[in-house]
């Protein structure tokens, strides 16, 4: 397959030569989100299928950037390190709430988590009353899923604004693909790569991150701010991305071909 990298404004007529990936991934560091981008994505987390060769993929990959490849996703790193074992990479879960740096120490705002945790029994309550709408805790963020549901969005919303609005500035609201997340205000995918750019084996590479939501655009922003690599994967959304990919599969194939090279 022969992906095509396209402008973020989704022109297919104005269509740019791939990034300058193409025949080396030396001096560069690899972030990649999960669900949506490396993967297809399900109608529930637990659904998602992992292509026997992913995997061994990830670990070519690895190796050729002297272990600078880290996952970046709103999965706690737990369900990542299970969806992927036995890989145990850098990661940063749920969209910054966690960061496993390069050494493997975890670190989470344990306060914030705390604070969190004490709305759980309201937004269970409320959300027993909107049929199909499903509530994950992530401990240092609570996502309320409706995928199944997708009409009932602005109910949802509401109720996480609610109870937002009940815990303070602190802590803010974030859309997705058909979810709706309350998290602490201040972790985002951005921040916590800033994070595990400092460390090695990710300090002073170029930095390469694709994802495919809004939850990725404050990392896009980060990525661009360094010259790096923004690729976002999927549909035609506006997005600071510098470069997008049509669909996960597109995304494979393209790190199948930078990983041959």
């Amino acid at each position: 397959m022969n992906p095509t990298v396209t402008p973020s404004n989704g022109d297919p007529n104005s269509a740019q030569p791939r990034p300058a990936l193409r025949s080396s991934l030396a001096g560069h560091a690899l972030y990649l989100d999960i669900d949506g981008t490396i993967l297809d994505l399900a109608p529930t987390p637990e659904a998602v299928e992992v292509p026997v060769w992913m995997v061994p993929l990830l670990q070519r990959l690895a190796c050729r950037l002297d272990g600078a490849v880290a996952f970046v996703s709103g999965r706690p790193i737990a369900a990542i390190d299970q969806l992927f074992r036995p890989l145990r990479f850098p990661a940063v879960g749920v969209h910054g709430g966690e960061v496993r740096a390069p050494n493997a120490e975890i670190v989470i705002d344990e306060q914030l988590t705390a604070e969190l945790q004490s709305a759980v029994p309201l937004l269970q309550e409320a959300i027993a009353r909107i049929r199909g709408v499903s509530l994950e805790n992530k401990r240092c963020v609570i996502a309320l899923h409706y995928r199944n549901v997708p009409e009932r969005g602005r109910e949802v919303l509401k109720v996480a604004e609610l109870i937002v609005g009940s815990l303070g500035s602190q802590f803010s609201v974030l859309m997705g693909k058909c979810v709706v997340e309350i998290r602490p205000r201040h972790l985002t995918k951005g921040s916590a790569m800033r994070r595990l750019m400092e460390r090695a084996p990710f300090r002073d590479r170029i930095p390469i991150f694709a994802g495919d939501d809004t939850t990725d655009e404050d990392a896009f922003e980060v990525v661009n701010g360094l010259g790096g690599i923004s690729l976002r994967v999927g549909d035609e959304s506006p997005s600071a991305a510098k470069f997008r990919l049509a669909s996960p599969d597109q995304l494979r194939s393209w790190l199948l071909e930078v990983v041959d090279a």
